[in-house]
């Protein structure tokens, strides 16, 4: 195996950190959540955050706005959990991968996340843009990421010189997810112990180390 080497990555985006923000957000992730996307509207956030609809729309100008920062805010988390899982690892990549998909199923299966899963999934076909807005702002951003992750990997020699790590990138999640969130998702097992998460990740990494690793 080749010598391990620090997998950096680029600095996590800060903008938008204003607390305001982050409360409006918060707060209309359970709007969505509780009366879908069609039946929330900008007034409704608008009373639950306790000031007037024109202080809302200083931060947001529309409700696919506010939409999209809700899917944002996860793909932030997202990003922090992986630069994170880097920084811990110390260059080794399948500790690294393996904290980071603990930690990226435990977000995903928390009851919160799977009902916004599920609203999404309930609305879209009435509502096309909103299955647009989570693979823009979120899906699409989150391979990206995990993209960038893994090229350094590959440049310290870790992956294999053919890996296409765009390829690599959506490949690791869904082996993480595989059958523990559908099952999650349609409600034939509670949210999964820690023991279950970790099997279905070391599972995970041992797949994907096997298809892609540079390992002796």
């Amino acid at each position: 195996m080749e010598d391990q080497a620090t997998i950096e990555l680029s600095p996590v985006n800060r903008d938008g950190k204003d607390e305001r923000r982050d409360a409006i957000i918060a707060i209309a992730k359970q709007a969505f959540i509780q009366f879908g996307y069609a039946g929330t509207s900008m007034s409704c956030i608008a009373s639950r955050v306790g000031g007037s609809k024109a202080t809302l729309y200083n931060y947001f100008k529309s409700k696919e706005e506010l939409f999209d920062a809700v899917v944002g805010k996860k793909c932030e988390q997202f990003a922090e959990l992986l630069t994170a899982a880097a920084i811990e690892s110390h260059g080794d990549l399948r500790a690294a991968l393996t904290n980071f998909g603990e930690h990226f199923l435990e977000v995903l299966l928390a009851d919160d996340s799977i009902a916004f899963y599920r609203l999404v999934i309930g609305e879209c076909s009435r509502v096309p843009e909103l299955g647009l807005s989570i693979y823009n702002a979120g899906v699409r951003q989150n391979q990206g990421r995990m993209a960038e992750f893994l090229t350094r990997a590959k440049e310290a020699g870790q992956l294999r010189a053919d890996a296409d790590v765009n390829v690599a990138a959506e490949q690791f999640t869904e082996l993480c997810l595989a059958g523990i969130h559908r099952r999650r998702l349609w409600n034939v097992v509670p949210n999964p112990s820690r023991k279950e998460i970790q099997a279905n990740v070391a599972n995970a990494v041992s797949t994907f180390m096997r298809a892609y690793g540079n390992e002796a």
